[in-house]
């Protein structure tokens, strides 16, 4: 139980910070603005009743702006002399790290329902495919909860945030241009190596009405991967 309540107790404070200040109300404008640029330009050039041409350059940002979104989760902690303790204080480290985990991916389901309006309008206007917009959806969902453990584990790298923020953008922006990247190698196991690496081949499946399994999976390992690199970091600096 102690672990849930100071998982709870954690996700309230996070949540609080976000809407006290003015950074959950940035981000959320931000990206609601560029998801009604994409969603227009999308449309405009395409004519197609679907959410692809949206979402994909929309997942491209959210790889810069959700590393700035969880930069200060621990590294303004460490800057503040909170974090020393949080370090003390007889609470889960997981506990912890979920917590703050999960109110960074709220703020992500904030923004995707802020979205739900756009399918309306291809309803409205057009004749879209339900079930390519729900899988979609769980697509930028998976993608969000991935990006999200990436910005914590940077954050747990350093005392400055924005450094913080630097190094989860070029981390996800590294892994985003993976697939890309593997054209110009010849040895084939590596090439498909980097294509595995790669964000946007486990999301193409999403935006195509097909929920693989084996994506999904990728997503959950990818996320629960950096949320164990974090706790090893945190875990090593509490000792030190």
């Amino acid at each position: 139980m102690i672990f849930f309540r100071s998982m709870w107790a954690i996700y309230k404070k996070e949540m609080r910070v976000y809407f006290v200040g003015p950074l959950a109300y940035a981000f959320l404008t931000v990206v609601s603005f560029l998801s009604g640029l994409f969603f227009y330009l999308g449309a405009t050039s395409t004519l197609q009743a679907n959410l692809q041409m949206m979402f994909s350059p929309l997942a491209l940002a959210l790889a810069f702006l959700l590393p700035l979104l969880t930069m200060q989760h621990f590294a303004e902690e460490k800057r503040n002399g909170s974090f020393e303790l949080l370090m003390t204080a007889p609470i889960p480290i997981w506990s912890m790290i979920i917590g703050k985990w999960a109110s960074s991916l709220t703020l992500c389901l904030g923004f995707l329902v802020l979205t739900l309006i756009f399918p309306a309008l291809l309803y409205e206007y057009g004749n879209p495919d339900t079930g390519v917009l729900i899988t979609s959806y769980i697509g930028m969902f998976l993608c969000c909860a991935a990006f999200v453990s990436v910005g914590l584990f940077a954050s747990s790298l350093s005392s400055e945030p924005v450094s913080c923020g630097f190094i989860g953008s070029v981390i996800l922006l590294c892994l985003w241009l993976s697939g890309r990247a593997a054209v110009f190698i010849e040895n084939e196991t590596l090439r498909q190596f980097f294509i595995e690496l790669s964000f946007q081949s486990h999301l193409d499946s999403f935006y195509r009405g097909l929920i693989d399994s084996s994506d999904v999976l990728w997503f959950v390992l990818f996320a629960f991967g950096f949320l164990f690199l974090t706790w090893r970091t945190i875990e090593s600096q509490r000792w030190r």
